[in-house]
């Protein structure tokens, strides 16, 4: 099903691009009806259609640069406007009896793309027949071309089909975007799920291979008891604390990789790095963000992770395998830790950032 109006939501990082494309549209046609202007004064000629078309197309790119006025009402402006202007033209062509000139034909295309633009499919039929009716009253009143009035007809359908096929295509693509992006995306946390990471994985580890500097890092979190949790507090109370630990994940982690609900109460972090002392870090971090990140009325939560990189391993599967091995190695050290290499090396615990939160007891790393 077709929707019900062409206009679609623009999201916050499009919204600047598409005002400045329509406000360099709206000065190019302006500039290529000054130069109409201009050459018709040379001719000794004055017509008030290009002087109102320059006049609405400055006061649009006008409004579009210096406010923020809704696109429906920027469009419909452009639309009334066009139509105001073409209309005045042709009333006064009617009262001197004068036959329809050449070059008012190609505003009349206009209005009809700007018709399919803007209105609904129907109503942008409704306003074709109309306009068509229009020309066809007026030519046969003036004794107009009447060749002209049938390319005009045969453009507009023309443009009518394109726009209709044109809108199943763009709503096909939407609605296959959405799919792909749902099937990719965990419901209660809005992270990336399963699929989704291992896709990001697959990627980041061919890229690895075919690019030098290109290792990348990731880290297995698990929340220590999460059990506990819902069968103390409930199922509700669970979500909420798969939420926070997914919010305090996201953030703490931002433009340094990506974050996704692995299943459960496991949450799987890729990291575009492999240098030991930013790993380090950053594990630290994200241990400390989560254990300090209040949940009304509970304890503090607390993961155990496991970390391995891609210069370890020769294989997705491997990499995958190694950190979870790691997360349960730190589980059975006694949780609330970060694993960063094999238990039987050990060395100092991960450093935390200053703060109320105690260090883990004990980290690992190769």
């Amino acid at each position: 099903m077709l929707p019900h109006t062409p206009h679609q939501p623009t999201s916050r990082a499009q919204e600047p691009l598409r005002r400045r494309v329509y406000v360099a549209v709206c000065l190019l046609a302006a500039a290529a009806l000054v130069v109409i202007l201009l050459t018709d004064l040379r001719r000794g000629q004055m017509d008030a259609s290009v002087a109102g078309g320059l006049a609405l197309c400055l006061g649009v790119a006008g409004l579009l640069q210096f406010s923020r006025l809704p696109w429906l009402l920027v469009d419909y402006t452009v639309l009334v406007g066009a139509s105001g202007i073409v209309v005045t033209q042709l009333l006064e062509l009617l009262r001197l009896q004068e036959s329809i000139p050449v070059r008012s034909y190609f505003p009349g295309a206009f209005l009809v793309i700007a018709a399919f633009s803007v209105l609904p499919v129907r109503a942008a039929l409704t306003y074709t027949a109309v306009l068509l009716s229009v020309f066809a009253g007026l030519s046969v009143v003036t004794g107009s071309d009447v060749v002209l009035l049938g390319q005009l007809a045969l453009t507009s359908l023309l443009i009518a089909h394109l726009s209709y096929f044109g809108r199943q295509v763009s709503a096909e693509r939407a609605r296959s975007d959405e799919q792909y992006r749902l099937s990719r995306t965990d419901v209660l946390t809005g992270l990336d799920n399963r699929r989704g990471m291992y896709e990001r994985i697959q990627q980041a580890f061919s890229r690895s291979l075919n690019e030098e500097g290109a290792e990348f890092t990731v880290l297995l979190a698990d929340i220590d008891h999460f059990k506990r949790v819902n069968d103390t507090f409930g199922h509700d109370v669970g979500d909420q604390v798969l939420r926070r630990v997914a919010t305090v994940l996201q953030r703490q982690v931002g433009d340094q990789g990506s974050v996704s609900r692995w299943g459960g109460e496991e949450f799987l972090i890729l990291l575009h790095t492999s240098d030991p002392p930013v790993v380090r870090a950053v594990a630290g971090q994200l241990w400390h963000a989560v254990r300090t990140a209040a949940v009304a009325g509970l304890p503090p939560v607390t993961t155990s992770v496991g970390v391995a990189s891609s210069g370890e391993v020769t294989s997705v599967s491997d990499l995958l395998r190694i950190a979870d091995r790691r997360l349960y190695e730190a589980k059975d050290a006694g949780r609330d830790r970060v694993q960063l290499g094999p238990a039987r090396s050990r060395s100092a615990p991960v450093p935390a950032p200053p703060g109320p939160a105690p260090r883990p007891e004990q980290a690992e790393r190769a």
